[in-house]
């Protein structure tokens, strides 16, 4: 049917889902006049834009239409909005009964289908809206992370060991994004060999050693080692990968420090972070001291160093010795 609703906070997968739809519709040639990205309209200006006939429309073929995070599919709409969100309805119903080619897809992280329109787009029978929802593993489900992690290394020919897949989720977590992103760089490092245990714990060694040398960048203790480590670090890594590290770490770090000052448990953390409650833990333990004024001024740092690294306006090497002085 030419309406889907796409909704859920599993990243990858809704990537994954978004580039299928997009390669089933839209053709290479004429994607700038049959592809169109919508984010968080009003509802009249959304039905005023579905109504309005496309360049690629007239040249007789299908457009797609993305509608990201339309509020009313997340709670009430306003009531000054009525006359908009009935015209819009009928004009997804113009499009279903005239048979136009124009799919509609509206993408959304949650959908309420208690309001109002969330429920009468999610189940009008007429408009026959094809439902996809995409739920992040919860922390607990390591099982499904591996099983997802050997399909998409035998879809790719990354030859996974089980074993290895394994030990991956467990130190790594569930987010398939995140599972992904580390499969490849291992699949790069194996240069064709099949990924085992051993080759999982080489490449974390070495990000202990970073995770180490970033705790006593963060924590303002051991310059000297701070620097030492740094040296030993780049004799593996490029600045570039580096900085794309010192970046993820202090992300998670401030998220569950944010996290914890808003009053959730380490279970909640643990939960939203997609990652084992043991590792949560570990981590608030040792970074809870560290003020988040620090923590916040040290991830400005980190995206002005690295922005001056990649511009040219200064080298990469210098650019991490001076935001390690920090």
């Amino acid at each position: 049917m030419p309406i889907s609703v796409y909704s859920g906070e599993e990243v990858y997968l809704m990537q994954q889902a978004l580039r299928e739809l997009r390669g089933s519709i839209v053709s290479p040639d004429s994607a700038g006049l049959s592809h169109q990205i919508i984010t968080n309209p009003h509802p009249q200006q959304l039905g005023d834009q579905l109504g309005a006939t496309s360049l690629g429309l007239l040249m007789g073929g299908m457009t797609l239409v993305e509608v990201h995070d339309f509020e009313p599919l997340s709670k009430a709409y306003d009531p000054a909005d009525e006359k908009s969100i009935e015209a819009l309805k009928e004009t997804l119903l113009d499009i279903i009964e005239n048979n136009t080619p124009k799919h509609v897809l509206f993408v959304s992280k949650k959908i309420n289908k208690t309001v109002k329109f969330a429920k009468w787009l999610t189940s009008n029978k007429t408009l026959g809206a094809t439902i996809k929802e995409f739920k992040p593993l919860a922390f607990w489900e390591g099982d499904k992370a591996i099983q997802f992690l050997m399909q998409y290394a035998q879809k790719q020919h990354i030859k996974l060991q089980a074993p290895a897949a394994a030990l991956l989720v467990e130190q790594m977590g569930v987010d398939l994004q995140v599972l992904v992103n580390e499969l490849e760089k291992l699949a790069v490092y194996t240069a064709g060999k099949p990924v085992s245990v051993e080759a999982v714990k080489a490449l974390a060694n070495h990000n202990d050693n970073v995770f180490a040398m970033l705790e006593d960048w963060m924590r303002q203790a051991n310059t000297a080692q701070v620097y030492t480590t740094l040296d030993e670090i780049l004799l593996r890594k490029h600045p570039v990968e580096l900085f794309a590290l010192i970046e993820t770490r202090l992300n998670n770090i401030f998220q569950m420090r944010h996290w914890e000052q808003l009053g959730l448990s380490q279970a909640e953390i643990a939960s939203r972070a997609k990652k084992h409650p043991f590792v949560v833990k570990k981590d608030l333990q040792a970074f809870g001291n560290i003020s988040m004024t620090r923590l916040s001024t040290l991830r400005q740092k980190t995206l002005h160093y690295e922005q001056q690294s990649k511009s040219g306006g200064l080298n990469p090497r210098l650019a991490l010795e001076m935001l390690l002085g920090v």
